[in-house]
């Protein structure tokens, strides 16, 4: 397989919330919360509205150097990004596909990934912080924004709580993305751009408060004009 390998980092701590805590905490976010639905058909791509661009990649999760299967089945593991756009604060959770694959509708901004929920049958609900932007430059258009690799190096305790090490790299596999992307969806080559997740180390583990924000806004600002 041809892919590069754009940015790399490794992140060091999952966060475990009980059940009670993560349901309170994901009634809060769903109410401010905005889903990209993860467009399927070529009949729906064409219904986007012309405001916004169609944003596409993937999500691989790795366990142990063992790819996991991304999905929603019953007794699956799921991984699921939520990101906030940066000039208007709006939350969005991205639904991603069996496979870790996603085609979301948004509008043109910067977008930071500031967590992902990890889910699987057995150890519950996480968060790991990724620390990855991509900017949407204009509307009407669509564009590839790489893989996000994730290599987890789970550790369980005597009563099933996770902890350990998440590498993230982000790659460039378009040779292969975007000619899938073509005949999936019935469109030429020259239609797609690419417009490449970015990490940086410096963006906040968290956003929730005024400082904590206003950091991560000066930080992409300043990675997509290149300073």
């Amino acid at each position: 397989m041809n892919y590069k390998i754009i940015m790399m980092s490794k992140f060091k701590l999952i966060i475990a919330i009980s059940i009670f805590g993560f349901v309170w905490i994901s009634l809060a976010l769903i109410g401010c919360a905005t889903t990209a639905t993860n467009i399927k058909t070529a009949k729906k791509l064409s219904q986007v509205e012309k405001e916004s661009s169609i944003v596409y990649g993937q999500i691989k999760w790795l366990e142990h150097g063992e790819e996991k299967n991304i999905g929603k089945k019953f007794l699956g593991m799921s991984v699921t990004p939520h990101l906030i756009k940066i000039e208007d604060k709006i939350r969005i959770i991205g639904e991603v596909s069996d496979g870790g694959q996603f085609v979301w509708s948004l509008e043109p901004g910067k977008y930071f990934i500031f967590k992902m929920q990890y889910q699987d049958p057995w150890s519950g609900n996480y968060f790991v912080v990724p620390k990855v932007a991509f900017d949407v430059p204009r509307n009407g258009k669509i564009y590839y924004i790489g893989m996000l690799k994730c290599e987890f190096e789970p550790k369980r305790n005597l009563i099933g709580m996770v902890s350990g090490g998440v590498e993230f790299s982000i790659l460039d596999e378009d040779d292969i993305y975007i000619s899938n992307f073509q005949e999936r969806f019935s469109i030429t080559a020259n239609e797609i751009e690419k417009s490449l997740m970015i990490h940086d180390s410096r963006l906040p583990r968290a956003i929730e408060t005024t400082k904590e924000f206003n950091l991560a806004v000066s930080i992409i600002n300043a990675l997509f004009l290149g300073l």
